[in-house]
């Protein structure tokens, strides 16, 4: 649930203490530009539409961008050099501090002692650095360095998180054919001869979907029309246990492998997946909020009494000085939100009880590896944050987002109900037509369909992501109005 913000970046920075780094200012200046050329968002933090949106560059997102076999040719490689000169500076220094050497040795003992070098090709995300490591039989794997934190106790964060990332990707090699990374090996703090935390994982065939066919400076971020009807198939696929036979139907080409897919993962509670001492898989607690939780009622209280919103008052009221209302009213919208969600917890969710679905944290284009001739997917990468979830917060894809109209300037809809802006109406039949996919390939039951086509859960997913991913502002009030008439 990854949302752009709407205000201005040194604003953000002051709050915040310190610059951020480039590809959060280009957000920022992406939003500044939208504003500019339209009154009734400038003041709102309301996300950005499709078309401006999809213009951030891939390489600008927090996503880790993973190799492809023509990685030579992947925008979001560069060199170690460049990288060091031009990147972000925790990044480069996440870089230096590494012992790239013992790194390479340490994936040379996991791989039958076969020599391996790093290769002049690195990437970064948010938290964590990539680089390509190559094998004397020409192999490759890519060795994932976690961005070490100044914060002792997000550090430790960190460190769950990653062994949460660890263990969900055996979980889903262990219990499906989904193409996710395999991890040939890892550490989870820097008590190593690399000195770092570290994954050494499998380089997955195929390219990113927002690099594919010239990536950014070709279709600025936006999936062409023509592959847009078989990507979201495949992806409709990678959403639930399919058949065969409808896959062949369908001709999905390359998801022939996925047979058991990704909200067919369930647990009994909701929460992260860890491994437990027996060797299998359980859920663990959820950074910030708790659990794990037998109940989706019970997650819902949990989150309401830790949730804490991302911007003080003072600087709610900067961003509220042209608002359609006043910034104190705003303020008060938003400290009662987490109350009047706990008040009505035990009524949010029409599967209470488990098993729970695994949701991707970021299911956007950036982390969907596809063939580049034909569209369709062939893995699904960046596993960080990724947990067990009550049903109400499976969401679209993200390239699928769309606000809710009790969550935005009632004047952008028309008397049917309908968005006005023609990009939005699109995004919406999309929507309807990716529900019927999935429809199509569900087998064993069809309750993501049911939530994909659930006006109670597309407003509370995405309430749910804005307050808690970013602090977005909104009507969060109008959208308790509705789930109040939406839930018995």
């Amino acid at each position: 649930m990854k949302l752009q913000i709407l205000c201005d970046v040194k604003i953000c920075e002051n709050t915040c203490g310190g610059a951020f780094p480039l590809w959060f200012k280009a957000i920022f200046l992406a939003a500044r530009r939208l504003a500019s050329s339209s009154e009734s968002l400038s003041p709102v933090l309301y996300p950005l539409p499709k078309s401006e949106k999809q213009q951030i560059p891939p390489h600008h997102t927090h996503s880790i961008v993973m190799p492809t076999d023509s990685s030579d040719s992947t925008s979001s490689w560069t060199t170690v050099q460049d990288f060091l000169q031009n990147g972000d500076s925790r990044a480069a220094s996440c870089f230096r501090r590494t012992r790239w050497d013992q790194l390479c040795l340490i994936a040379s003992n996991a791989n039958r002692d076969l020599e391996c070098v790093a290769l002049d090709q690195v990437t970064s995300g948010l938290n964590n650095v990539v680089r390509l490591l190559e094998f004397s039989d020409r192999s490759r794997w890519a060795a994932r360095v976690q961005i070490k934190s100044t914060m002792c106790l997000r550090e430790q964060v960190g460190n769950a998180g990653l062994g949460a990332e660890v263990a969900t990707m055996q979980f889903i090699k262990d219990h499906s054919d989904l193409a996710v990374p395999e991890v040939f090996a890892y550490a989870l703090d820097e008590n190593n001869p690399a000195e770092v935390a570290y994954m050494l994982i499998e380089v997955l065939p195929g390219i990113v979907a927002m690099d594919a066919l010239g990536g950014y400076e070709v279709h600025r971020g936006v999936i062409p029309a023509q592959y847009r009807q078989p990507f979201y198939r495949s992806v409709a696929a990678c959403h639930v246990r399919s058949d065969q036979a409808l896959l062949d139907r369908f001709d999905f080409r390359e998801l022939t492998v996925y047979q058991v897919q990704i909200t067919s993962l369930r647990l009994p509670k909701i929460g992260t997946i860890i491994r437990n001492q027996e060797g299998g898989y359980e859920s663990g607690p959820l950074p910030g909020i708790g659990g794990p939780f037998d109940t989706a009622a019970g997650f819902f209280e949990a989150w309401a009494d830790k949730v804490k919103f991302k911007w003080d008052k003072e600087t709610i009221r900067h961003m509220m000085q042209r608002g359609p209302i006043s910034a104190e009213r705003m303020i008060a919208i938003i400290e009662e939100f987490p109350s009047r969600i706990k008040a009505m917890a035990s009524r949010l969710s029409t599967s209470n009880d488990g098993p729970f679905p695994l949701s991707h944290d970021d299911f956007l284009h950036s982390n969907i590896m596809v063939d580049e001739k034909t569209f369709n997917v062939t893995g699904i990468i960046d596993w960080e944050g990724a947990c067990t979830v009550p049903w109400e917060l499976v969401a679209f894809p993200e390239f699928l987002q769309a606000m809710p109209a009790s969550f935005d300037l009632p004047h952008k809809y028309g008397p049917d109900g309908q968005p006005i802006d023609e990009e939005m109406r699109q995004t919406w039949r999309e929507r309807r037509e990716y529900i019927e996919m999935v429809k199509l390939v569900e087998v064993e039951d069809n309750l993501l369909s049911t939530s994909l086509g659930s006006t109670r859960s597309r407003t509370l997913s995405y309430a749910y992501g804005a307050f808690t991913s970013i602090g977005k502002l909104g009507f969060y009030d109008r959208v308790i109005e509705e789930l109040e008439t939406l839930v018995t």
